[in-house]
Order: C-alpha cells, then structure tokens, then sequence
C-alpha cells in the first residue's frame, strides 16, 4: 500500500471545511477505503487538537463540534510514527539548511525516510522549499488512489 505523509493542517481540513478540503478529503476516503495509508508524526495529534482548540476559541465550531472532530480525528487511524531520535537530528539539519520550523522538518524527513510524498496545504513552506524539494506537495495536486472514488 502505498504511504502518504500528512501534515496537521492537511488532517484538520479532513474534518473542518476550508480552502482545498475537497483534495484533503479525497486523501482521507483513500486512506479509509485502503488504497493508501496515511501517516504522520505523532505530534499531529497536538498540532491537530490545537487547530481544533482555535477554530472554538474562534466561534467556528462549538464545544460539542470541537470535541466531535477529535472523535472522529481518532476513527479514520492515522497511522501516527512515533519520534525516531536519528529523525530529529536529519530534521534539526534539514530545518537550518532550508529554514524551515522543526515540526515542518521532520515531516519531510519522516516522508523522505518513507520515500513517500508529503502532502500539506501551507504555501508558505511550499514556497520556502520550491525548487529545492520535490517530495513536498500541495494537496490540490493529491488525485485519488481508488477507483471507488
């Protein structure tokens, strides 16, 4: 099966629409019908919990939506890895080199130690990484993986 990373605000616009969830969503309907598996670090889950924290802060979703996304964030299974010491330091010299966050970094690193394309919706990191990573991928590009869809 073939592995996808995703970063957290890929997996946020699974649940809470935003611009490009119709990408995200296939993404996620692959994952769940099988066709691939989606992985991330299993800091996502904070990252996730805290965009969901912000959009309640926000007034966009209510405290019963908050906690439902959450739930449901735990029934798709994303398959979460947990921090590999090696990761962190090829992250920590990715990150300098490309000045790039940490978090950012080890997602491509975890994606790159896959071989697998990472998936995200943060033009600012796509941009940062343009022209200098091709495994780095916005998720308008993502095109489903099983015939179902």
């Amino acid at each position: 099966m073939e592995r996808v990373v995703v970063d957290a605000n890929v997996l946020v616009k699974w649940f809470v629409p935003e611009d490009y969830s119709e990408y995200a969503v296939l993404l996620r309907n692959d994952h769940l019908l099988g066709c691939v598996e989606a992985v991330a670090p299993v800091y996502a889950v904070l990252e996730f919990g805290n965009t969901v924290r912000k959009y309640y802060s926000l007034g966009v979703v209510d405290g019963e939506k908050a906690s439902k996304i959450m739930r449901l964030f735990w029934e798709v299974r994303v398959s979460l890895k947990p921090i590999e010491e090696g990761l962190v330091w090829e992250a920590l010299r990715y990150s300098m080199e490309n000045h790039v966050t940490l978090y950012d970094a080890y997602y491509i690193v975890l994606a790159h130690s896959l071989n697998a394309p990472m998936y995200t919706a943060d033009e600012k990191l796509l941009r940062r990484l343009s022209g200098v990573e091709d495994s780095v991928l916005h998720i308008r590009e993502y095109r489903p993986r099983c015939s179902e869809q």
